[in-house]
This record gives structure tokens, sequence and C-alpha cells, in this order.
């Protein structure tokens, strides 16, 4: 059975959302994030300490109050589905599936000129695309999945590793979009097309005495590092103990007061890191059952 993914609410399509000056059910009122003081008045004949006490409380960013009307248009499809009779809930749930492989489909051919801001991350978008197709059980075309293998070539530098783009420094984080892409495809073209020599040794470059790794040349040491590093090492059959020495030390060291697992030594506690560190010792355990097999 397919597993059904996007919401679709019941409001008709000719509705908006909630405008700026209106406060949707349940969630923060609009107007309690003003943006600019002088456009206030203050209320005639009210206390001014009242009013002192008020200047003093701080101004939500812009960013602030978008995120706010998102949360409160979430909350209110959620009450919707919530309040809908069972029947009703398999349609609003309904997984749009050949609108979703013709929109990725098409992303892989061309992207809009909006997405420019992602050019240091190529590999990235190649990889989000690829893998919902894979989930959709959707193949692509001979030439559209070289048109990807190639264009993953070129942004594997020679020196190992792939940037955002060709030409760009090698970096972890795209390198583990990049061969992710590439065994996601899984053609024959596809994984020999990974120099897994020099792979190997620029991950060896961003290895840190801390048993850490670097992002990139120079870059941040952090527990995304070490899961990109290893994660992508397992994947390709590279791994041995000289990258994984200390890595689980780093990560334990990284664990902090509430039990959770920070990006780095006596930062703030991170979900996300957190499954990161149990991937990373699923890996290990895996690998050490080969080995010992």
């Amino acid at each position: 059975h397919m597993v059904r993914l996007s919401l679709r609410s019941s409001r008709p399509h000719g509705d908006r959302a909630p405008s700026r000056g209106t406060q949707p059910s349940g969630g923060p009122p609009a107007s309690a994030a003003p943006m600019d003081s002088s456009s206030q008045s203050p209320p005639a004949g009210g206390d001014p300490s009242e009013d002192g006490a008020a200047a003093e409380l701080p101004r939500l960013t812009v960013t602030q109050v978008e995120q706010m009307k998102v949360e409160a248009r979430v909350a209110d499809i959620y009450r919707v589905l919530f309040d809908a009779a069972p029947n009703a809930k398999s349609v609003m749930l309904e997984l749009w599936r050949d609108q979703h492989v013709e929109y990725l489909t098409k992303g892989l051919r061309h992207l809009a000129p909006s997405f420019h801001v992602l050019d240091a991350n190529r590999p990235w978008l190649c990889y989000w695309m690829v893998h919902g197709l894979a989930v959709l059980d959707e193949t692509l075309d001979d030439d559209l999945e070289n048109d990807i293998v190639d264009f993953l070539s070129r942004c594997q530098d020679k020196h190992g590793g792939y940037g955002g783009g060709p030409g760009q420094l090698p970096h972890l984080a795209t390198s583990y979009a990049a061969v992710n892409t590439l065994v996601t495809i899984g053609s024959e073209r596809a994984l020999s097309s990974i120099k897994r020599d020099n792979l190997y040794k620029f991950m060896l470059l961003m290895k840190d005495k801390s048993g850490a790794f670097r992002m990139h040349d120079g870059g941040e040491i952090d527990v995304r590092a070490c899961y990109t590093a290893i994660s992508v090492a397992s994947l390709v059959n590279i791994l041995d103990d000289e990258l994984a020495k200390g890595v689980g030390n780093y990560i334990a060291s990284c664990q902090t007061y509430e039990g959770g697992i920070a990006g780095e030594p006596s930062a703030e506690a991170h979900g996300t890191l957190f499954v990161g560190w149990l991937q990373w010792s699923c890996l290990m355990k895996w690998r050490n059952s080969i080995c010992l097999a």
C-alpha cells in the first residue's frame, strides 16, 4: 500500500491564508509582532510606567513574524484534518504521485533562475530529486541518468571529494549528496564514476586530531562532518580503522547534561544530531559484524 504523505486542505481554492491583520484560530495574533514602533500610537491616558515596560519588550524580526504565520497556517491545516470524517481523511492525505514525478523530473532537466542561490548545493538538488523519484519507485530514462552522472563527475575534485558545483571546493556535505545520488541511481556507470581512492585521501585530509572531521579545508569541525564522512566511507566500502579512530569519543564529548548530542562540545543539544549519532553507531556495529564474520 502506498503511504500517503501530502496534506490537502478542505479550504476552497479561492480562499487565501489569513492576512497580516487577521488572527487564525489557535495561532498567534499577527498584530503582536510590530515591525515599526513608530507606527503605533500610545494609548491615551495610559500609565507611563506601562508604556516604558512595553518599550523594553523585544521586537520580532521579519523572519520570526513569517515563522509565526507558517506555524499558524500548519496548525489550521491539522485542525481541519483532525476534525474530518475518517473517509474524508483518505482524500485529504492523498499523495499526488504523477504531479510529484513530473515536478522532480522537470527539475532534474531545468531549474528556474530563482535557484541560483543554491549554486553551491547542486549535488544536493540532484540528491533530493533523485531520492524523491526513488521513493516513488520511478526510474530515470537513460539520457537523464547519464546527464546526472556526467554532471556529478564534473563536481568531483581531482584530489578527491565533491564540490557544490564544477570547480568548487570539495566539501563533505556535497560529497555525501553526490555519492548518495550515484548509489541511488545504482548503475555500473554511476558507481564506477566515484573515485574511491581519491575520496579516501580527501577524508583523511579532513580528519582532525580530535578524531572528528572538518567539513572542508579550513572548515568547521562538528558531528555533521563526522556523520557524512563515516556514512559515505561505509557506503562505498572505504571505511577503515584510521577513518573511524576517535570519532565515537568525539561525539560522546558532545553529549550535554540534557542527554542529547550537540554539534560540537559545549554547544546546545540537538535532536537531529542525536539521530546522526545513532546512525553512526549502527554503521559501526554493522561494520564490526562483517569484520568478525
